[in-house]
């Protein structure tokens, strides 16, 4: 095998790789011979077709594996062995022949790859004396109690209530069909039943149901029971028709109030606190209070840090925007996607574009810090994530391990969490070398500043 190398400027080189006959001949005898042992032909027994008309009707496909595999090889051996950083993978030069593949003589074969380089890249903006706000939340007193109080909701018990009806309780209503005016029953007119939670119900009935008590009777659009509920919504969960089942049924209902229930908080007691917060956390009010505040100081902090790093990784891949092979990453990409059009690619091709720049900065912050990661992390990351979501379902052990085993062998995936790893050690380091300085903001603010930067994002995508 040869290898010749043509580096055509900074960012684009050509390889030009000749198979010679000995570096395929033996695969190609051997697959040859498979072949003939596996033929069943007419008028030959099965493995005593002649070797010639094997080679006349295999003999180029097999050559073509055969030549394919030395070439891959010989490719990507001499990618690693010269430390070349591709961009992408080499993809066929323009000017590259077609060839014919002869299973009758041992020629040689050559093939041309164009390869797109990776810039060298001196990160800038990660110095003790580069500047960087985090936001430092506030969590008052009256986010806290209301986290208690959810949650004392959530923990709560439903409770039947006789007297007056409020938004948050939940109604059981048994309704009638009215005739066309909507004065009396309708004779053998549709009858249903539902379930409803007050503070969901349309404006002008709700009030009406509010002056109300299990037992009372209520006249109803059942189109405008809930709000914001189309017709569709309405047939299957109010009318309760089946499937595609279509009858003719007026509006107005006459219904009942056949049950109300309220959730009644929890209280504020041992079996609360263990639920709630984890066994042996808190005994009193005082100390729930005060773990809550952290769990929420906590996730905030993450969240301020988050958006930090994000601040991070625009500015540095603003001052450290590096030239690229564009020509061969447009190629690369209608090659690697045959379905997408030249068009798409070019509107798409500025966001590509600068998350590959990203890409870069990362990995060449991650090769001056030394990150890298480990086969074991990457099996540790997947396994949290597969338990934590598979415990929601109360399926572990053995499921989640297969699970687990299933997501190794998907190679995006992988790539994926390798790269969400390297990605949180290179902004770790990052955040321990640069000056970062705090700014106190209000929950409220928070999330405000929060919204809007989503906004923003969505914007830029449409």
């Amino acid at each position: 095998m040869k290898v010749n190398r043509n580096d055509i400027d900074a960012l684009n080189t050509q390889l030009s790789v000749t198979i010679e006959g000995a570096d395929y001949q033996e695969k190609f005898e051997k697959d040859l011979a498979a072949a003939k042992q596996k033929a069943q032909l007419k008028g030959f027994r099965k493995g005593k077709t002649p070797t010639s008309v094997i080679k006349k009707m295999y003999g180029e496909s097999i050559v073509a594996e055969a030549v394919n595999e030395s070439l891959q090889k010989g490719l990507f051996d001499y990618i690693a062995d010269n430390d070349i950083n591709i961009l992408g993978d080499p993809i066929p030069a323009l000017d590259q022949e077609v060839i014919n593949f002869d299973p009758n003589s041992k020629k040689d074969y050559t093939f041309k790859f164009d390869m797109g380089l990776s810039p060298d890249i001196s990160v800038k903006g990660v110095s003790s004396s580069d500047k960087y706000e985090q936001y430092d939340v506030q969590v008052s007193d009256e986010l806290i109690a209301e986290e208690i109080e959810t949650a004392r909701k959530r923990f709560g018990i439903q409770k039947p209530i006789t007297d007056n009806i409020e938004e948050k309780d939940i109604l059981t209503i048994n309704s009638f069909e009215l005739d066309s005016d909507g004065k009396k029953r309708k004779k053998d007119g549709h009858e249903t039943s539902f379930t409803i939670m007050v503070d969901l119900m349309d404006d002008d009935i709700r009030k009406d149901v509010e002056a109300k008590k299990k037992g009372d009777k209520i006249v109803f659009d059942i189109y405008k029971v809930e709000k914001d509920r189309d017709a569709e919504y309405v047939k299957k969960y109010f009318l309760k028709f089946e499937g595609e089942e279509e009858k003719e049924v007026n509006t107005m209902f006459e219904g009942f109030i056949d049950e109300v229930s309220r959730t009644v908080p929890a209280d504020l007691n041992q079996e609360f606190f263990d639920k709630y917060l984890g066994a042996d956390k808190a005994t009193n009010e005082a100390d729930a209070k005060k773990v809550v505040g952290e769990d929420l100081k906590n996730y905030f902090d993450g969240q301020a840090k988050s958006l930090m790093y994000r601040n991070i990784l625009e500015k540095l891949t603003e001052i450290n925007e590096s030239e690229l092979p564009e020509a061969f990453l447009k190629r690369w990409l209608k090659m690697s996607n045959e379905k997408a059009t030249v068009e798409q690619i070019e509107s798409e091709f500025g966001g590509f574009t600068k998350n590959l720049q990203w890409t870069l900065i990362k990995g060449a912050l991650a090769k001056e810090y030394g990150i890298e990661v480990g086969q074991d992390q990457v099996r540790e990351r997947i396994t949290a994530q597969v338990a934590g979501y598979m415990s929601q379902y109360g399926m572990t052990g053995e499921y989640v391990d297969n699970m687990v085993n299933k997501l190794l062998q998907d190679r995006n995936q992988v790539n994926k969490v390798y790269e969400e790893l390297l990605a949180d050690k290179v902004f770790e380091k990052v955040g321990e070398t640069v000056s970062v300085t705090k700014k106190k903001v209000t929950t409220e603010e928070f999330k405000d500043i929060v919204t809007a930067i989503n906004q923003k994002l969505e914007a830029e995508k449409a």
